[in-house]
């Protein structure tokens, strides 16, 4: 079987190279005509939509993908929180994420939260795979895998400079240059851009805003005369960040009176990354029939987030920014409004949490395709070794609130959590397509075996936790004919449980069907989703003070059920004016099935019935276009209703939310010559300010109103 479903996203210096490239084995889909023939929901998103507006927020890309939920946090996208079907958008910890077809989380089994993501500047591609093609790609298989694919060696000399300048400071700045001569290729690509910062500090003049630079370096050999086809690529990546970026929001009332303050306890927020990641990719043909594919990576990532954490005693943060007047001295310590009193519940707690991440891995993938009589039989099967570990120091220091300045109390502070997670992992999975006529059917199975450990410095303490998870998937598509096919499938789907954990592992047995509609003006596709939770899994994260990071609690039972819609039309208005529209919609439901009790505070007191929070009911992208010979005018619509937070029944508003938002994004783009394009956009054109979520400490807003002009060469 060969179920998926793809998102190819050609952006920045990337999308120069797409039609002038080397065919790289690492993709899970390939192309957008291949996407119509996956037994599965399909939707790609071509070079031209993204490079519409040159996005840096993987949220804004994803957000034209149905099906995919994503939680703002910091307005330029620099942590996303990516769900899939109902899987957690939590720090994208329930999704399968993939750079080049490898696991790029920093630690995927011992620490799945993504704090790290690739810049989407340099990408040359983007995969959405979900429905049964979810059980190719684990350690997560509940929800789908995203697969961030690099940009392609080009097959001639090609070169991009890319720069942009706009609102708040935001800037740009990225170089790539590439060829090949012989068997031979490369790639560099160099990246940087930033921004000052919307947000400003009670008191204080400093930025808070965000600096990133990455670089990127592949290499290429093929021998396309050879009877193996010989091709070996080696890509070396890496990069830096800092940012101003704190856990600490607002109260809805200071939210609603300006959503861009941040409070005076704030000012010390400061995030700090480094990265390598290092890619050995080869392939070659056994057979005329057979492919084989090896990859070998390593990834390092290293990060310190220094941020308020709250107060040495006495109401957590989320209480106090819930309810201000009714923690009156902790708030007004907070804003700075009240000089901290020498007790432990106006003394400020900041934290440096610093945690190293190293990961690792081999995978061998082979393919084979073959007819017998008129049976056409497509297999590929798989086996990858990965191990990963964090260790994580979380060392806090403590502060007095004094004239809007935070002072150091002097008093030495024992570290909160010192430990070591690891894994190992040793995954197989098989897939076989069946073809008759327009009729498939793919069968599918995945199995992992993970042993892992977490040792605590602190007490001594050692845990260690095995698990084996098998997923097996059955899939089939029905072409009537070139314009139409309907297809369905089902498949088990886990979420592995982290070394150490008491909690069992997350699974669900998961239907999808659904018909897509081709006709080369127009795309239609309709799909019906359903997953059922045997048991949900809620994983702590420093943001919630009740229970120690990374413990885990089970949530039981769990429905969620929804469809999805994409489509795309294109009316030709003359010889060199036309008038494009594309509609991405996802709606859900969602349903406890058990009362209970959770330590897990994004649970606490759950009545069966009640909804999950974190998934919206409604939430889509609309975009239409003007199309001419070398301009075009493009309007995107991103819309979401209103999300509940918390566990509940009934209406939104009587429990904790975010709000419901409509963000209009216009661009206008022209090509001076063959080499040359302006581009200038205005996103959040009404200046909408949206309260995008209230973790982890209090409401939070998206990017407001902005204004980027870019210049683009390309030689």
């Amino acid at each position: 079987m060969k179920c998926l479903v793809g998102v190819v996203a050609l952006v920045s210096a990337g999308a120069a190279f797409a039609e002038n490239s080397v065919l790289e084995e690492i993709t899970i889909i390939g192309s957008r005509t291949d996407a119509r023939e996956v037994s599965g929901s399909a939707y790609v998103i071509n070079e031209e939509d993204l490079e519409r507006f040159d996005y840096v927020d993987l949220k804004k890309i994803l957000a034209q993908t149905p099906g995919v939920y994503i939680r703002d946090e910091d307005g330029y996208g620099l942590r996303p929180n990516v769900g899939i079907r109902g899987a957690a958008a939590e720090r994208s910890q329930k999704i399968t994420l993939m750079r080049d077809e490898v696991l790029i989380t920093p630690a995927p089994y011992s620490a799945p939260a993504a704090y790290y993501v690739p810049n989407v500047s340099r990408i040359s591609s983007i995969e959405v795979v979900k429905g049964p093609a979810a059980v190719t790609h684990g350690p997560h298989t509940v929800g789908g895998a995203v697969n961030l694919v690099s940009a392609p060696v080009p097959s001639a000399a090609m070169g991009v400079l890319d720069l942009s300048y706009g609102s708040d400071g935001y800037y740009k700045a990225q170089a790539a240059y590439g060829n090949m001569k012989g068997n031979f290729g490369y790639l560099v690509d160099v990246l940087t851009y930033g921004a000052d910062g919307f947000k400003t500090i009670d008191g204080h003049g400093d930025s808070t805003g965000f600096e990133r630079s990455d670089f990127g370096i592949k290499l290429l050999y093929q021998n396309p005369e050879s009877p193996r086809e010989h091709k070996v690529s080696l890509l070396i990546e890496g990069g830096e960040e800092g940012a101003d970026e704190t856990y600490l929001g607002l109260a809805d009332a200071d939210f609603r009176d300006n959503p861009y303050r941040r409070y005076a306890a704030s000012q010390l927020a400061r995030f700090e990354s480094e990265h390598i990641n290092v890619l050995l990719n080869y392939s070659l043909s056994l057979t005329q029939h057979t492919r084989s594919n090896v990859k070998v990576y390593w990834n390092d990532f290293d990060r310190s987030w220094n941020k308020l954490d709250g107060f040495l005693a006495g109401p957590t943060l989320q209480k106090v920014l819930q309810a201000p007047s009714q923690y009156q001295d902790q708030y007004f310590v907070l804003t700075g409004q009240k000089n901290s009193a020498l007790t432990d519940d106006e003394i400020l707690d900041v934290t440096n949490n610093d945690r190293a991440y190293e990961s690792s891995g081999i995978q061998w993938s082979i393919s084979d395709q073959r007819a017998i009589g008129s049976i056409t039989l497509s297999s590929r099967g798989g086996i990858r070794l990965h191990q990963d570990q964090v260790e994580r120091n979380h060392q806090p220091a403590t502060y007095l609130m004094t004239n809007l300045q935070m002072i150091p109390d002097a008093v030495p502070r024992e570290p909160k959590v010192v430990n070591k997670a690891e894994s190992e992992a040793l995954a197989v999975y098989g897939i076989t397509r069946i073809s008759l006529g327009g009729f498939s059917i793919d069968l599918g199975v995945r199995h992992e075996d993970i042993d892992g450990e977490v040792f605590n410095q602190l007490t001594g303490e050692r845990l260690k936790r095995s698990q084996a998870l098998t997923s097996p998937s059955i899939s089939g598509i029905w072409e009537v004919s070139d314009n139409m096919s309907f297809f369905g499938g089902i498949y088990e789907g886990f979420s592995p449980a982290g070394p150490g954990s008491e909690a069992s592992h997350e699974d669900s047995t998961n239907y999808e069907i659904g018909a897509r509609f081709n006709n080369g003006g127009s795309e239609l596709s309709l799909v019906g989703f359903y997953s059922d939770y045997g048991n949900l899994i809620g994983r702590c994260r420093v943001s919630d003070t009740s229970c120690e990071p990374g413990s885990e609690f089970n949530g039981g039972e769990v429905e969620i059920f929804g469809a999805e819609l994409a489509a795309l039309h294109t009316v030709m208005l003359s010889e060199s004016l036309s008038l494009q529209g594309a509609l991405s919609y996802t709606y859900s439901e969602s349903e406890f099935a058990t009362t209970f009790f959770s330590g897990f505070p994004q649970w606490g007191l759950v009545k069966a019935g009640d909804e999950v929070p974190y998934i919206p009911e409604s939430v889509g992208s609309l975009r239409v276009s003007l199309l001419g010979d070398r301009w075009h005018i493009d309007s995107t619509l991103d819309f979401q209703s209103q999300m509940r937070e918390v566990p509940g029944a009934g209406a939104i508003t009587e429990e904790l939310h975010s709000d419901g938002f409509a963000i209009l994004d216009l661009s206008a783009t022209y090509d001076m010559t063959n080499h040359v394009s302006l581009q200038a956009s205005l996103l959040n054109v009404t200046d909408e300010a949206a309260i995008v979520s209230h973790r982890p400490f209090g409401a939070r807003p998206n990017r407001p109103q902005s204004i980027v002009g870019r210049i683009r060469y390309s030689f």
